[in-house]
């Protein structure tokens, strides 16, 4: 594990994965063992479900240990990829250059625990990672020869398959990536892409659809409690995928809050808080820009989706957010996974037009109100979740 980590022990690996990742396989299900005189089916069912309800990762260790234990047990694969028992949500991807083996293993950490464990994924030669679902833990990939989309599973392989991305939902952009992405419902997919251009589609589904709401420009989008958020400068939508009350448009966006922040707050991030801590949004004032952005304010908010208001947080109960505009997703750890992390702290990455577009990571103190500048040691886990992908 890396320098500084706390909680459970490193792992580099579930189990060996299969030798390719192809649909209907688990990277990390692997006959390698079999125990002649294991837990008998339902001893072995109960401790599973206790498993699984903490964390797939343990899920996937204790069916691959021997076959008895997987005959006894509920085969993810035998169910879509958008069962939410199966999402690791807990887990979020690090940067490629955090990885030993960059085409195929990418390193996982647990915002709890963390634990690391590395896992396979598509063959980035043939598949662009476009981005991860935060609040799901799910992966989105699109090939590079078919530009076709789909949802997987990292820890157990599930997937699903939707359209392909046709390159006019955004003109003049032959080669884009999608960027924040999150289940609306149980299948249907949206993501930002473009110019934060929101499209959405279920599987079986031609094409991707386009959502606009009366030309407000959707700066962020979030999945949330079986639900796709989206963030603009003055409100919070949802996707919503009923039809409404006189046989309305199926799939719309709805306001949810106007949150009636200042305009000048012109960069928001949405922050999914693990372990029923809700919804946070983080507000960066980016029209008062100073020398590497020290004069920039920064405010969390927490977000009551069901009253529509929004309160301002002063701390975060222990936890750090990882924030910034070079990610395609914002992080929320406990701040014991590295003991250079700070609790009740912002963090946002930028790239800085000082240092030939690297990355320039801060640290905002809520408590106290200042900014500093971290020095992440390039073998600390807070290095790589400055960054996050």
């Amino acid at each position: 594990m890396a320098s500084g980590a706390r909680g459970k022990r490193a792992r580099t690996g579930l189990a060996d994965p299969p030798k390719t990742l192809s649909p209907g396989s688990s990277p990390l299900h692997l006959d390698w063992r079999d125990w002649a005189n294991g837990l008998s089916a339902g001893p072995a069912g109960l401790i599973s479900e206790l498993l699984l309800s903490d964390d797939v990762a343990d899920y996937v260790r204790f069916r691959a240990a021997c076959a008895a234990w997987r005959t006894s047990t509920a085969d993810p694969r035998a169910h879509g990829v958008a069962d939410r028992r199966f999402h690791p949500r807990r887990w979020a991807m690090l940067p490629r250059r955090a990885s030993s083996d960059q085409s195929r293993q990418r390193l996982f950490l647990n915002a709890v625990t963390g634990e690391l464990i590395h896992v396979r994924v598509p063959d980035l030669r043939r598949y662009h990672i476009c981005g991860t679902t935060a609040a799901e833990g799910l992966l989105v990939v699109c090939k590079k020869a078919t530009k076709a989309v789909e949802l997987l599973n990292p820890l157990t392989g599930q997937r699903a398959g939707y359209p392909r991305m046709d390159t006019q939902l955004v003109p003049g952009q032959l080669d884009f990536v999608p960027g924040r992405a999150g289940l609306a419902d149980d299948s249907t997919l949206g993501f930002l892409c473009g110019s934060r251009i929101l499209v959405v589609a279920k599987p079986g589904d031609e094409h991707w659809m386009r959502l606009n709401h009366y030309g407000h420009e959707i700066m962020a989008a979030l999945p949330f409690a079986g639900r796709l958020y989206c963030i603009t400068h003055r409100s919070v939508l949802v996707v919503e995928t009923t039809a409404a009350a006189g046989g309305g448009q199926p799939l719309r966006l709805s306001l949810v809050a106007d949150h009636e922040l200042d305009d000048t707050f012109n960069q928001m991030y949405p922050v999914y808080v693990n372990d029923g801590g809700g919804l946070i949004l983080v507000s960066r004032n980016a029209s008062r820009l100073g020398v590497c952005g020290l004069d920039k304010e920064i405010f969390a908010y927490g977000a009551d989706l069901d009253t529509g208001s929004l309160v301002q947080l002063w701390g975060l109960g222990g936890r750090a957010l990882f924030v910034g505009a070079v990610r395609s997703q914002s992080v929320s750890v406990d701040a014991r996974v590295s003991a250079s992390i700070r609790a009740d702290t912002v963090y946002t990455c930028e790239w800085d037009p000082f240092t030939a577009q690297r990355p320039t990571v801060l640290a905002f103190d809520l408590w106290g109100g200042e900014f500093s500048r971290p020095n992440f040691d390039k073998k600390d886990i807070a290095h790589y979740l400055a960054c996050v992908e």
